[in-house]
C-alpha cells in the first residue's frame, strides 16, 4: 500500500516537471526566433530620411528708426457734464438725444413761476423806489428835505435793483442753456420730474474741427520728444473690415512731471478734421519715433521661435548637397508691422530662414522648400517698427 502511494507521488512530480520543461522549451524557441528577427532587421539598411516641407524667406538688411507704440485717449476740445444748480420741477425739455445744439440754446427749463412772481413784485418796488428818488432829489435841491433823506431813497433804489438782479439770476440758473456749440449725449429726463441740486442730466461734447489725444510715453522717449514734433496715429476704422489708417499729428503739449506710479510722461497731440467714426474716449495707437536710425536684419515674424533660452531661428544650410536646418540664437531689435521681425545679431543678410513650418523642425532636419503666400520683407529702406510698448 505504501509502495503504491510512493509511486503515485513520483508520477505526479515527473509529470509536473515534464510540463515545466516543455514550457521552458517553448519560451526558448520563441525567444530565439525573436532574436533572429532582430538580427535580420539590424542587418537591413536604414530607411531613407523623410524631408520636412517648409516655407523659406530671405533675410534682408534694413535701416529703421526706433519707435515706441503707446495707447492714446481721444478727448473733445470742450466737454461738460450738464448738472442742475438748484432743485426744482422740470417743466420743459427742448433738447433731444444726439442733437446738435448752439451756444445759448435752452436745453432744460425748470419751474420758475415763484421766481417770476417775486420778480414782478421786485420790479414794482423798483419802479416806486425810482419815482420816490426823483421826487426827493427835486425836493433836496430846493432844500425842502435833508440830504440824508435823499441818500436813503437812493439806497432803496439800489436795494430794489439788487433784488431784481438776484431773481433774474435764480431764473437763469433754473434755465439750463448750452455753454457752447455741442452735441447732446444720452439722458433720461421728462417734464414733471423733480431734480435735486447737482443732479447730472447728460454730457455735452463740443463740436470743433479737432480732437485732442492724450498719451503717455516712457521717460527715455519723452526726453527726445518736443512740442510741434510729429507722431503717427494708427486707426482701424472701417465699415466692413479692419483696414489700417495712419495719419500724422503734432504734439501740442508735454506734461511738466512724470507719473508717480508708471514713471511715464503724459503728452498731448491734436488731430484736425478727425474721421466721423472717431468719438471722445476712443483709444488709438500712437507711434513715437525716437533716436538715430539703426541697422538690422529683417525676417518674417513667423520665423522667430521663442523659448526658455530666448529667441531662435532655423537657418537653411547646405550639407553634402542637401538642405538642412540649423538652429541659431538671435538677438531681437523689435518688430515691424506685426509681420516682420528685426534681428540685431544671429543672422546675416542673404541667408535663407524657415518662415513657415519651423515648429516641425529639429536640429539638422532635412528640408524641402515649398511656395508660401506672404508679403515681401522690406529691405534697404527707412522703416519705423514697433520696438516698445508703453502704457496709456
Amino acid at each position: 500500500m505504501r509502495a503504491t502511494n510512493w509511486l503515485r507521488t513520483l508520477y505526479w512530480y515527473l509529470g509536473g516537471l515534464s510540463i515545466i520543461l516543455a514550457t521552458l522549451g517553448c519560451l526558448a524557441g520563441i525567444g530565439y526566433a525573436k532574436y533572429l528577427q532582430v538580427q535580420q532587421a539590424m542587418s537591413m539598411p536604414a530607411p531613407p530620411e523623410m524631408p520636412v516641407a517648409v516655407g523659406l524667406a530671405e533675410a534682408k538688411e534694413v535701416r529703421f528708426s526706433r519707435s515706441s507704440v503707446v495707447v492714446g485717449t481721444v478727448f473733445a476740445a470742450r466737454s461738460v457734464r450738464l448738472r442742475t444748480e438748484l432743485s426744482g420741477l422740470v417743466t420743459e425739455v427742448p433738447m433731444e438725444v444726439g442733437q446738435r445744439v448752439d451756444k445759448g440754446e435752452v436745453l432744460v427749463q425748470m419751474d420758475v413761476r415763484t421766481e417770476n412772481a417775486e420778480l414782478k413784485s421786485a420790479l414794482a418796488s423798483l419802479k416806486l423806489a425810482r419815482a420816490d428818488l426823483v421826487r426827493l432829489q427835486s425836493m433836496a435841491r430846493s432844500n425842502a428835505i435833508s440830504a440824508q433823506e435823499a441818500e436813503t431813497a437812493e439806497a432803496n433804489v439800489i436795494r430794489c435793483e439788487a433784488d431784481v438782479d438776484r431773481l433774474n439770476v435764480l431764473i437763469d440758473r433754473k434755465t439750463l442753456r448750452a455753454p457752447f456749440d455741442a452735441r447732446v449725449g444720452l439722458f433720461q429726463l421728462h417734464e414733471g420730474q423733480y431734480l435735486d441740486a447737482g443732479t447730472e442730466i447728460t454730457t455735452l461734447e463740443g463740436i470743433d474741427n479737432y480732437y485732442d489725444i492724450d498719451f503717455s510715453v516712457p521717460k527715455h522717449v519723452a526726453e527726445t520728444l518736443n512740442v510741434d514734433d510729429e507722431v503717427r496715429l494708427e486707426m482701424t476704422y472701417s465699415s466692413d473690415r479692419f483696414q489700417p489708417n495712419q495719419r500724422t499729428v503734432k504734439v501740442i503739449a508735454i506734461d511738466s512731471k512724470a507719473d508717480a506710479i508708471s514713471r511715464t510722461v503724459l503728452a498731448r497731440a491734436r488731430i484736425y478734421d478727425p474721421p466721423s467714426t472717431m468719438r471722445p474716449n476712443d483709444s488709438v495707437r500712437i507711434v513715437v519715433d525716437y533716436g538715430a536710425p539703426v541697422d538690422a536684419i529683417a525676417v518674417p515674424a513667423t520665423a522667430i521661435r521663442r523659448g526658455p533660452a530666448g529667441a531662435t531661428v532655423f537657418v537653411v544650410v547646405e550639407k553634402e548637397g542637401q538642405l538642412r536646418a540649423e538652429s541659431r540664437n538671435v538677438l531681437l531689435a523689435g518688430s515691424g508691422n506685426g509681420t516682420t521681425a528685426w534681428i540685431a545679431m544671429g543672422v546675416r543678410s542673404g541667408e535663407q530662414v524657415v518662415a513657415e513650418g519651423s515648429f516641425k523642425l529639429r536640429e539638422g532636419a532635412l528640408l524641402t522648400p515649398v511656395e508660401i503666400d506672404r508679403p515681401d520683407v522690406p529691405g534697404d529702406a527707412l522703416i519705423a517698427p514697433t520696438l516698445e510698448l508703453g502704457g496709456e
